[in-house]
């Protein structure tokens, strides 16, 4: 998210209220161009999540949702500045939209992958019930979501450390996590595929 702010014209890929915000701005400015065809690309990559639940069967269907923010990322890197903004963030908030829709439950719980301020409020109303209301049950999403405010905050600290040497190619490390995600998924698949295989066979 740094370094799509850096490079994508102070607007937020994944932050419709952040943009809707700026799109306010910008109409009183009198100066509205790309403020559309953001959040429309958006709400595109939403409905393209629809259609890859539909139509790509088993279990593992979220693993071709992040090909897109993946691919995104890769292309981004090499493009020249001189390539205008209004083309870049539309493709950004595409394939941000997709991923954020396709991973949004953490042990049946609800999460936010893209911003953590909804995770720290579940984080904090989790743990003062879990203390104070004496609910054991609310251990489990206190931990959970405290982890993924703690993840999000260390990731953006590197982030700003790593732009300061790589700048954009910062990116090349988001990239090499999800292909790391995308080959764990893979293997546990193959995996459990194996396990099932020999189930069969000792049932036969």
């Amino acid at each position: 998210m740094r370094i799509h702010i850096f490079k994508g014209g102070h607007t937020l890929s994944a932050g419709q209220t952040g943009n809707i915000i700026f799109f306010s701005s910008s109409l009183a400015n009198h100066n509205i161009p790309g403020m559309i065809n953001r959040a429309s690309t958006f709400i595109v990559g939403l409905l393209v999540v629809g259609l890859f639940h539909k139509y790509v069967k088993g279990y593992y269907w979220r693993v071709f949702c992040l090909f897109p923010i993946l691919a995104i990322c890769l292309i981004v890197v090499f493009l020249p500045r001189s390539v205008p903004n209004y083309y870049i963030v539309p493709a950004i908030a595409f394939g941000l939209a997709i991923q954020n829709a396709s991973f949004r439950k953490i042990e049946g719980m609800g999460y936010n992958n893209a911003f953590t301020t909804g995770n720290l409020k579940k984080s904090v109303v989790a743990w003062s019930a879990f203390f104070f209301g004496e609910d054991k049950s609310q251990h489990t999403a206190a931990v959970n979501y405290m982890l993924l405010v703690i993840s999000f905050g260390i990731g953006a600290i590197v982030s700003a450390f790593l732009q300061k040497f790589l700048i954009l190619k910062t990116i090349w490390i988001a990239v090499i996590l999800l292909l790391a995600i995308i080959n764990m998924i893979y293997l546990n698949a193959l995996k459990n595929a194996l396990k099932n295989n020999k189930k069969i066979e000792l049932l036969k």
